[in-house]
């Protein structure tokens, strides 16, 4: 054929070399947009979380710790610096304030001590929140957390160490007392990096449950602070 025909195998030559070419073109097409596919779903369609925004667990158990969670929830209904919210408290109290509120709020309840996410605690929560809890948190749990554990305590740390520091301000007769906001160590109470500290004068009618209520709610403004300050 290509001796007698030799103008038309030239074309069917040129034709196949054309449709090869045309082949591998649509052949590199496809794989480019495959590549480009990929790479938005690793790293436009499925971005990385916002660690300028926190996961918060919180301790607590009675009315001191009240006004911190409540401004915790504040700040996750406003889109602020808490993403998420979960509380872990005991379910034995009796008029328990705090079951109430997260009840009230939608907020998730963990009853103590934890049994089902506790060694998932890095996965779920970047920091714990610790407010007259009354409970030793183990260590296990406290390095669980990606930026540690804060505490609120109602005393001028180092002053005042330990349980019940507002009735011991009034009784010892000090005209002064306030919040202390730290870090916790482990196998320690009160004892860690102090992040701030808020001063409360205490007049010679104060009673306790004035002291108690100015002591909660300068306690949650100082530790909203420092949770949005942390570094990340």
């Amino acid at each position: 054929v290509c001796t007698i025909f030799p103008a038309v195998a030239v074309k069917l030559l040129n034709w196949n070399i054309l449709m090869k070419i045309l082949q591998n073109m649509c052949r590199n097409v496809f794989e480019y947009r495959s590549k480009v596919s990929l790479f938005c779903g690793r790293f436009y369609c499925n971005p990385p979380r916002d660690n300028s925004r926190l996961r918060v667990l919180f301790f607590g158990t009675d009315n001191f710790s009240l006004p911190s969670l409540r401004i915790l929830n504040d700040s996750l209904k406003s889109n602020g610096t808490v993403t998420s919210l979960e509380v872990v408290t005991s379910f034995k109290a009796t008029k328990n304030p705090l079951k109430r509120f997260a009840d009230g709020e939608n907020l998730q309840l963990h009853d103590w001590p934890l049994q089902h996410i506790g060694p998932e605690v890095h996965r779920h929560f970047d920091l714990g929140v610790v407010v007259s809890f009354g409970h030793l948190i183990p260590e296990a749990l406290i390095s669980s957390f990606r930026l540690g554990m804060l505490n609120v305590h109602a005393s001028l740390l180092p002053k005042l160490r330990g349980a019940a520091p507002i009735v011991h301000a009034i009784a010892a007769g000090h005209t002064e007392t306030g919040v202390t906001i730290m870090r916790i160590r482990p196998r320690h109470f009160d004892v860690g990096e102090i992040l701030t500290q808020r001063h409360v004068p205490i007049g010679p009618h104060t009673l306790m449950p004035e002291l108690h209520g100015q002591l909660a709610n300068v306690g949650a403004a100082a530790l909203l602070h420092c949770v949005e300050n942390l570094d990340r």
